[in-house]
């Protein structure tokens, strides 16, 4: 078995191989691709694959660049995406192979995190990976919407318009939300270059009196026989209430068109908190990937120091990516936090899995310690103070 980087004209044999193992998801004529395969190499230098004995490609996947918000930082994340084995090669331990490459690479790259969306959980915790994220994803009757105002200042997105504006209100509304990726100009053409009368696809922007940005509605059109459309929401952004309350109108306008109003939420939005009658909503949680720390020091070293002074300790045990493991005592004051390598009994002991959970804000000290593995021997006002729930959220899919 070799592990390796793919060469650029190994590109084309990467998507025929997850074309066969996804059973014919990506279906296309691969003629002209296998006989120019160098015109077909764009990416290539982020895949890992598995070659058999025998020289045959049959495992790989692809590791996504991206940047990501983390406690008021901007840190390195690997989106790993396109996971996969050609049927009659399963079970030969070749994805394990190749994460015991990509991790480490991933981590002299820089990178502090590593995320991606499973087909089961259980295999992907072998790795280190935990779930970190859930949908907050709410369904709500257009007809609860009328009480809102049907805003006077909204426009349609025509491609080829100006992304700057949406831009614009992205960067206040995920400031402060962990996971949360930043968005460069081919970011926001891949989501907004999408014709609304081939893709059925639509964007809208909100303005306050003045002409500033401060909401965008992005959503996608569902046929539901039986119950007429459903107004799927891509992304609903906003940087005020007015600026939500706008776009709550505009839905409320689209009523006659619309039976149903679904949406997946930031974490911290509270869809009960919002409309008095609550008997026809519906709130559902579903897992949303899974989350992994590439680098353990560095990811301690950027939690938002809490206001008080303190310091913890913690045994930190990850058995697929040794480098990690250890005893580290975080200390924070003044707003900084500082992050050394300790010999004193741990306040805490737990695996890399619980550790993402923690520093995410996916869970706090006291939800983690019902969790197996997990022993707090001290210092619970500290621990409490330095992993608090945080707001998550992350819409990108790879």
């Amino acid at each position: 078995m070799q592990i390796r980087k793919i060469k650029p004209e190994e590109n084309v044999n990467v998507s025929l191989i997850m074309n066969t193992a996804f059973l014919g998801e990506m279906p296309g004529d691969y003629k002209e691709q296998l006989a120019n395969p160098l015109e077909h190499s764009e990416g290539c230098e982020k895949t890992w694959a598995a070659f058999a004995d025998d020289g045959k490609m049959c495992s790989c996947f692809i590791v996504h660049d991206y940047i990501m918000r983390f406690d008021g930082n901007t840190v390195g994340m690997g989106g790993v995406g396109g996971v996969a084995t050609l049927p009659e090669y399963r079970n030969g331990g070749y994805v394990r192979r190749m994460f015991e490459k990509a991790l480490p690479d991933m981590k002299e790259q820089g990178k502090v995190f590593s995320y991606l969306y499973p087909f089961s959980y259980a295999f992907y915790r072998k790795f280190g990976y935990e779930i970190c994220s859930v949908h907050n994803h709410v369904k709500v009757p257009t007809h609860f919407f009328r009480n809102y105002k049907y805003p006077g200042n909204i426009t349609a997105y025509a491609l080829g318009d100006d992304s700057a504006p949406y831009a614009e209100v992205y960067e206040v509304f995920a400031r402060d939300k962990n996971l949360a990726i930043v968005r460069n100009a081919q970011s926001w053409k891949d989501i907004l270059e999408r014709d609304p009368n081939t893709t059925r696809h639509y964007a809208y922007l909100h303005r306050d009196g003045n002409g500033k940005p401060d909401a965008y509605l992005m959503f996608k059109v569902e046929n539901i026989s039986d119950h007429g459309n459903v107004l799927k929401t891509r992304e609903l952004a906003w940087t005020t209430p007015a600026g939500l309350h706008a776009m709550f109108g505009f839905i409320g306008g689209l009523d006659a068109q619309f039976s149903a109003f679904e949406w997946d939420a930031p974490s911290g939005f509270n869809i009960f908190a919002v409309f008095p009658e609550n008997h026809e909503i519906e709130n559902e949680f579903p897992g949303s990937g899974m989350n992994r720390i590439v680098d353990v020091k560095k990811a301690l070293s950027l939690l938002r120091a809490p206001e008080h002074s303190g310091r913890v300790t913690m045994a930190v045990n990850d058995a697929f990516l040794p480098s990690n493991s250890g005893t580290y005592a975080v200390e924070w004051d003044a707003g900084k936090t500082q992050v050394k390598m300790s010999k004193k009994k741990p306040d805490i002991s737990l695996n890399v899995e619980t550790l993402a959970q923690l520093v995410t804000g996916f869970l706090t000290p006291e939800q983690a310690r019902l969790k197996p593995g997990v022993e707090i021997n001290g210092s619970e006002a500290n621990l409490n103070a330095l992993f608090p729930l945080k707001d998550i959220y992350l819409m990108e899919h790879f």
